[in-house]
């Protein structure tokens, strides 16, 4: 198995830009997380990075838990 160093900088701009919307199926994210009451969403690459995909805002969207899953396993 393979482990990707991420950038946490691409992630809180990818989740900033999100304004707490999913952005594959447009609703508000579906809780807020316990730790700081930010919206509950997850960074998806759209191209993986275990096929090459770039690890930048670029090639990632703020997905809810049901569109990231759906993603993956859809």
């Amino acid at each position: 198995m393979f482990v990707f160093d991420r950038n946490p900088d691409v992630v809180a701009e990818v989740l900033e830009q999100a304004g707490g919307a999913c952005g594959i199926c447009g609703k508000n994210a579906p809780f807020a997380r316990a730790s700081d009451g930010t919206p509950y969403l997850e960074v998806h690459h759209t191209k993986p990075l275990a096929k090459d995909g770039d690890d930048t805002v670029e090639n990632a969207v703020a997905a809810c838990p049901n569109c990231h899953r759906q993603q993956h396993y859809g």
